[in-house]
């Protein structure tokens, strides 16, 4: 124990002698959240919008008007022309147009089925489908306060039975996407903090020197990994304590669940990325080496996590390699816990996930391991 306490003591010394360091622990992965935070989100918003109205009626005018008062469209023009259309799309003045056909009015109140255009950019096929389901549901509004209101519709319209839908939303009532995507920043955050730092670790000490000093001490192979291990993780909790923080006084998100429980489950997953990190600088010459093998390892990683594809929309031969990705399991716990309050019988199967990873990380690094130079 005494040999790892020293081991400690050096590596604290080490960290806080380099200032740089102190700014990527603590500053730069503030200044992450806060840009991130922002820039991420899944929501579509501001999606320009030009009107073709062929009818000028007061029907068609209210039908335009649930997209002004919508704080998902802009409205970025009324076109009289109809063929000057497609030029919106393809100079990017509008992202859809929207085609009201004449006599717009007359079917509605003959109980006919007018037909509305649309013409949508298709270029980006997620924003494409998400903006059509928004009109879709100012479409089907529409619908319903004609029937309620309208004096022109008959009565035998307005006495429908319809079958009302009346959804809930738990945990996220407003369908916030900073909900559900800032927790996910704080994984990746850490996780990139401790991937870099120790991934450098013993490739550092081949480096300046400092091996061939390790090596006629009386330290085994275990305790110098250990002894790498234990100044990150103590820094990995404070930065995430850290972030928690800045994440409540920026975007006013508290963690519902336990935080006692937040923090050992932190803990788990900075020992697999730390566990990671030492086996990567064992296999790694040169600190531009490891951190070439950090970043390859890092990519997948994050992209096999579900932070931006549901694991779900994966192929299957995929899905089943995620399993080797303790991001995974760490973003899906922290947003269990952050959203949910989730208790910790039912995160055993993520927790045993990442105990299992970060113990055969941490073994096969002190097998990698071979107390000489080179």
């Amino acid at each position: 124990m005494r040999q790892i306490f020293y081991l400690v003591q050096k590596e604290f010394r080490q960290i806080f002698r380099d200032f740089s360091m102190v700014r990527i622990l603590f500053v730069v992965p503030l200044i992450q959240i806060f840009v991130l935070g922002n820039a991420i989100t899944t929501d579509v918003k501001n999606i320009k919008i030009v009107f073709h109205d062929q009818d000028k009626t007061p029907y068609s005018r209210e039908f335009i008007n649930r997209f002004v008062h919508s704080r998902y469209f802009k409205i970025t023009g009324f076109e009289e022309d109809y063929t000057r259309l497609s030029s919106y799309l393809d100079s990017g003045k509008a992202n859809l147009a929207i085609v009201i056909p004449r006599h717009f009015q007359r079917d509605i109140v003959l109980q006919k089925k007018p037909d509305i255009q649309l013409l949508v950019d298709g270029v980006d096929g997620n924003s494409a489908g998400v903006s059509l389901g928004y009109i879709t549901d100012i479409v089907q509004q529409y619908q319903e306060r004609l029937i309620e209101y309208s004096p022109d519709l008959s009565l035998q319209v307005k006495n429908i039975r319809r079958v009302e839908m009346e959804p809930r939303f738990w945990f996220n009532p407003n369908l916030e996407s900073k909900l559900y995507i800032v927790p996910g920043i704080i994984a990746l955050i850490l996780l990139i903090i401790t991937l870099f730092l120790t991934s450098m670790g013993i490739v550092r000490e081949k480096e300046i020197g400092t091996l061939e000093q390790l090596m006629v001490t009386p330290i085994k192979s275990y305790q110098l990994v250990i002894g790498k291990i234990i100044p990150f993780s103590i820094l990995g909790i404070l930065e995430i304590m850290i972030s928690m923080g800045f994440v409540y006084l920026i975007f006013g998100i508290g963690v519902k669940g336990s935080l006692l429980l937040l923090l050992f489950e932190s803990s788990i997953f900075i020992i697999s990325t730390l566990g990671l990190g030492i086996f990567i600088s064992t296999i790694s010459d040169t600190q531009q080496q490891a951190l070439f093998v950090a970043w390859f390892f890092m990519i997948f990683a994050i992209l096999l996590s579900g932070f931006f594809i549901p694991i779900a929309n994966m192929p299957p031969v995929i899905q089943h390699i995620t399993r080797l990705n303790p991001l995974r399991y760490y973003i899906v716990i922290l947003r269990e816990i952050y959203l949910k309050g989730t208790s910790f019988k039912d995160l055993i199967p993520e927790t045993v996930a990442m105990v299992t990873f970060g113990l055969c990380l941490f073994f096969a690094a002190v097998m990698r391991f071979r107390k000489k130079l080179g």
